[in-house]
């Protein structure tokens, strides 16, 4: 069986900010951990997505496909 390596992080936060972070956590039924873990891998994708969507409009140079084109090309409209 493999391990998976961890890290551990340290973050510091003003009383006010713990506690409506665990409100959130707790309105989730998760621990603050988990629901830290789970935004920042969640900020982590919609960035990387964002950066990867930018590079393909510049090698596109602008051009794009609607998605009723796509649809058609599919054969779905």
């Amino acid at each position: 069986m493999k391990v998976t390596k961890t890290r551990n992080v340290s973050l510091e936060f003003t009383n006010d900010q713990y506690q409506r972070i665990k409100a959130m956590a707790d309105f989730h039924g998760v621990t603050v951990p988990t629901y830290l873990r789970t935004a920042i891998l969640a900020r982590t994708a919609d960035d990387a997505d964002y950066r990867d969507a930018m590079t393909n409009l510049k090698l596109s140079h602008g051009e794009t496909v609607s998605r009723l084109q796509i649809r058609q090309c599919l054969g779905l409209e």
